[in-house]
């Protein structure tokens, strides 16, 4: 194999603990291969992997194939890695393999699916939801229905939490009725899931639903996001009553990360972007906003501190 793909994957699989600057053998040579763009490199590594005894060593390749694939934009790398699955015995290399699928291109929907399917039924905990995540990556439409079979038959708690996962990526209406039977599961983060997993789904349809959870305290991080993501102005008078209740007492730094959702916004954000754009229009929402910055001041983190500066104090009239 050519000599530089020989060295890169030998200091992928470097398990000393020699460091440099904080930084490992193999975790610098794992950034170096994450910006790999040689295409003439793929064919190489296909033999290499297929050749190559060591499974560390034919992980290694594996990993820095994917890498090409994504920057290549070459989706005929991941039907060479889907066979791999049919190929590979050892669960750790498997579920590695399904790693590298879940954060590499999408899988396109005309390839055959079988090995991530079959493998999404492992008894192995780590190869199923691996396969799982996978599968977050494709369009075709036998995954939505494999979901659903498979939530069927599901009693594990956390397997259901990776299916819910999987289908807030495909799920069409047709799925509907088993996410809003999941809004009744005694697990938080799996109603929660399938609570916006319905809001991606039905979006402005169900804004009314989205404000009487909110009134009713029910899912309010999730009903929070989808009335800012979805809802009109029929939402105002509820996300008013849920910043009020918000307010009446002080929050600690400590509640940020229950209430940050990945776009950085606390659910007292979201409900501020929300009421935002209907600020010239309707006059309870002003007394809303003037009511924050008079008499709530001090209740607020700092994060929201900096929103009411930004968008109130710096853009007054």
């Amino acid at each position: 194999m050519n000599d530089y793909l020989i060295n890169l994957v030998t200091r992928i699989c470097d398990r000393s603990e020699q460091l440099n600057n904080s930084q490992t053998i193999s975790w610098q040579a794992l950034r170096e291969a994450e910006q790999l763009a040689n295409h003439a490199y793929v064919p190489i590594l296909y033999q290499y992997i297929a050749n190559e005894p060591d499974k560390e060593r034919r992980r290694a390749a594996g990993f820095i194939i994917i890498q090409l694939s994504r920057n290549t934009n070459d989706p005929e790398v991941i039907r060479f890695m889907l066979d791999r699955l049919r190929i590979e015995q050892e669960p750790d290399i498997i579920t590695a393999i399904q790693q590298d699928l879940e954060r590499g291109l999408p899988i396109p929907g005309y390839m055959n699916l079988d090995p991530l399917l079959n493998n999404a039924l492992s008894l192995n905990n780590n190869v199923r939801r691996s396969a799982l995540f996978a599968l977050r990556g494709t369009n075709n439409p036998q995954v939505e229905e494999f979901a659903l079979n498979l939530l069927k038959r599901t009693v594990n708690e956390y397997d259901i939490y990776y299916i819910v996962l999987l289908m807030h990526k495909v799920a069409t209406k047709k799925s509907l009725p088993a996410l809003k039977r999941l809004l009744e599961h005694p697990r938080q983060d799996i109603k929660g899931l399938a609570f916006a997993t319905i809001a991606d789904i039905e979006k402005e349809k169900e804004a009314l639903f989205y404000a009487r959870c909110l009134l009713r305290g029910q899912l309010k991080s999730e009903a929070m996001e989808a009335i800012y993501k979805y809802a009109d102005e029929s939402a105002i008078q509820a996300v008013i009553t849920r910043i009020t209740e918000m307010l009446t007492k002080r929050r600690s730094n400590g509640r940020l990360s229950l209430e940050t959702f990945k776009n950085g916004f606390t659910d007292l954000m979201l409900g501020m972007e929300f009421l935002f754009r209907f600020r010239t229009a309707k006059s309870e929402v002003k007394k809303t906003f003037s009511w924050i910055t008079e008499k709530r001041a001090e209740y607020l983190l700092p994060e929201e501190r900096e929103w009411i500066h930004r968008n109130l104090v710096m853009n007054k009239g």
